[in-house]
């Protein structure tokens, strides 16, 4: 019995320097600085496989991000993750957004899961711009007459509501809200109720005013 468990001590020691090879870093984490006084630049890197190649960059609330990613390998995507590591843009090219919060962004350049199964190469360019001096977004209009709060109506119970950083559909997502939930403090709307900025449970942010009725 001991005699085996010595051949397979010799033979696990034997394999032991190709196992740094399967469980190899699967992200390659760069931070990323602009000179000062500019507001855009350009970074060029690789992704192998699974390897995928992430971009930190610190930003301000408020401040408008563009990003445009080239590459002759079609498979290759990016995601763009807040300061609190929430996804607000997923499996893109080029992606143009306001920021809701200053922190820490970080972009993840990546190959979709079957090509990164070929291991092939994918080199790649990415054009960045930070525009704007990080002004807070707009507070949007004085409460109108109105309800004190709204209640969500119109959405299946497999679904959920929207709170926005814009009163608009491509404004970042900042919290979902229930599709029964009550309480919704009524912070002002746009003419025609088009969009409404409420707060709750502690954030604030812009809904579809066709999902809402006076609680």
């Amino acid at each position: 019995m001991m005699r085996r468990s010595s051949v397979f001590l010799a033979l696990m020691l034997a394999f032991a320097p190709a196992l740094p090879q399967v469980a190899a870093a699967q992200e390659r984490v760069e931070t990323l600085r602009m000179r000062p006084g500019a507001t855009q630049t350009t970074v060029r890197g690789i992704v192998i496989g699974r390897i995928s190649a992430s971009y930190r960059l610190e930003a301000r609330a408020g401040q408008r991000m563009s990003l445009d990613l080239n590459s002759r390998n079609t498979f290759l995507y990016f995601n763009v993750l807040d300061p609190r590591g929430r996804t607000i843009a997923r499996e893109q090219t080029q992606w143009d957004g306001r920021l809701p919060a200053s922190g820490v962004y970080t972009i993840q350049i990546y190959l979709v899961r079957a090509e990164a199964r070929r291991n092939r190469p994918a080199p790649f360019s990415l054009d960045v711009r930070i525009a704007g001096r990080g002004e807070a977004p707009d507070p949007g209009p004085e409460p109108l007459p109105g309800p004190r709060s709204w209640r969500v109506v119109g959405v299946t119970p497999d679904d959920v509501l929207n709170m926005r950083t814009t009163p608009s559909p491509r404004g970042f997502v900042v919290a979902e809200i229930p599709f029964d939930a009550g309480g919704l403090r009524n912070l002002g709307c746009q003419d025609s109720q088009s969009w409404c900025k409420v707060r709750y449970r502690g954030q604030e942010g812009w809904v579809n005013g066709r999902f809402l009725r006076p609680e």
